[in-house]
């Protein structure tokens, strides 16, 4: 028997939000301020990420996530 995993097009908007906000924050930077400025929204987007998956399993297991 085959089992099917729910989807929600909302949580994957959620993550191609959050992968564009991280471009954006750096598409006019160039060297240093690049440099600096990456880490930092390198961290933001992981943070977002790790917040969609922990959402993402709430909806598989039928649980909440208070992120």
């Amino acid at each position: 028997m085959a089992t099917f995993t729910p989807h929600d097009s909302t949580l994957d908007e959620r993550t191609r939000k959050a992968w564009s906000a991280y471009r954006e924050d750096l598409a006019e930077l160039q060297g240093r301020a690049y440099d600096a400025a990456e880490a930092e929204s390198w961290d933001r987007l992981q943070e977002r990420l790790q917040d969609i998956e922990a959402d993402r399993a709430a909806l598989h297991t039928g649980g909440d996530h208070d992120g």
